[in-house]
């Protein structure tokens, strides 16, 4: 599997601005993101980790600026739009999102389907991509029938298995132990080192002292002081 085989996954901000009425989480924020990269996002609770993650992901629209993912334009698209994001950028949630009833097979292939439905090899790609995670063999169990971490790698492979130029991972080691934290994070390496950019949003102090950040951290800054109504 080679996601991301293709030149791309450059994430650009330039003065962005995002929060609601007296109380924004952050102002201003500008950084550039080379393809390839593999980037830490840090910062104090209530800086906007989650927040910029919704940014990258087309599912949220800054108030003020330029976000750009990939060649995208994603401060100026539609909601119509946003198919196309999805097609270009994977995202593991923090709280993996799993649909219950629907085996691990299934909880990878049916989103796959969903935003490429004229893929003619999904169910290839989606087995393709719990055989990176290492659950070949769980295919067929529901969500509820699986450890924390091998949920979390079920939301992995549904992720990867569109092969994403970027891919977006929210706290992922934050309902794990210490051993499948360790096991995330050299996935995550692997998919790198393979071509994918890889932004992470996290603030585990045992991942970011035992693997460092291999090129780029953001670190955010505290939230905004709110104004008095």
């Amino acid at each position: 599997m080679s996601p991301s085989s293709r030149a791309g996954g450059a994430v650009v901000l330039r003065d962005v601005t995002v929060g609601y009425p007296n109380n924004p989480v952050f102002t201003g924020l500008s950084f550039d993101i080379a393809p390839g990269q593999f980037v830490y996002i840090v910062g104090p609770s209530g800086s906007g980790k989650s927040t910029l993650l919704k940014l990258l992901h087309g599912s949220l629209r800054p108030e003020h600026g330029v976000v750009v993912v990939d060649g995208l334009p994603l401060h100026q698209m539609r909601s119509w739009q946003t198919a196309e994001v999805r097609r270009r950028v994977g995202c593991v949630f923090q709280d993996f999102e799993l649909l219950p009833h629907l085996t691990a097979f299934e909880n990878v292939l049916l989103p796959l389907q969903l935003a490429h439905p004229r893929i003619r090899r999904s169910r290839e790609y989606a087995m393709e991509a719990l055989e990176v995670v290492g659950l070949s063999d769980k295919v067929d169990e529901i969500p509820g029938r699986l450890s924390g971490g091998q949920q979390q790698r079920v939301a992995i492979a549904r992720a990867i298995a569109h092969q994403p130029r970027v891919l977006l991972a929210d706290e992922p080691t934050g309902n794990v132990d210490s051993p499948t934290s360790a096991e995330i994070m050299e996935l995550f390496a692997d998919l790198n080192g393979m071509g994918s950019t890889v932004i992470m949003a996290t603030h585990d102090e045992w991942v970011l002292a035992s693997f460092p950040a291999p090129t780029l951290s953001i670190e955010l800054p505290p939230p905004p002081v709110r104004k008095a109504s």
